[in-house]
């Protein structure tokens, strides 16, 4: 009796915990892995991303099912769907630096539209196709595109 009580107590136990892992809110973690050591394919740090997730999630399908993206030029890591729980797990494995909630942000693009003039007043948008734009905005030349990162 007292076998079986704990059988069917450690059961119980087994089952709450993996209840709370499926059902807990899941949301997008970046995983940082550091540099490139230059020696691996792009398959090669795609099946890494994947494996750290498989241990987590148990199973290969479930690893791809939740990756977002693999980051595997300038930096190594990957974004995925986890639970807190999975987050805290990958965060204590060997060769992850970081992992982070990737949080919402918003574009601070405010000025584009000005600095191509396309909101001068003798520019009538609604005149115009894809050959028009691109002619006003003389074909790209001389913009140069960048990305800040205010850290919001």
């Amino acid at each position: 009796m007292n076998n079986n009580h704990f059988s069917i107590t450690s059961l119980l136990l087994l089952l709450s915990v993996l209840l709370a892992s499926a059902t807990a809110p899941r949301k997008v973690y970046i995983v940082y892995l550091g540099e490139h050591s230059g020696e691996k394919t792009i398959q090669d740090i795609e099946d890494d991303h994947h494996s750290y997730l498989q241990y987590v999630k148990g199973s290969k399908e479930e690893a791809k099912a939740s990756i977002i993206y693999s980051y595997k030029h300038v930096i190594n890591g990957f974004s995925a769907l986890l639970t807190p729980q999975e987050a805290a797990a990958i965060s204590k494995m060997d060769g992850v630096i970081s992992v982070f909630e990737s949080q919402e942000s918003r574009v601070h693009t405010t000025r584009s539209w000005d600095f191509i003039s396309l909101l001068e007043a003798n520019f009538d948008p609604t005149q115009a196709n894809g050959e028009a734009l691109l002619r006003r905005a003389n074909y790209g030349k001389d913009v140069i595109v960048g990305v800040l990162d205010t850290g919001n």
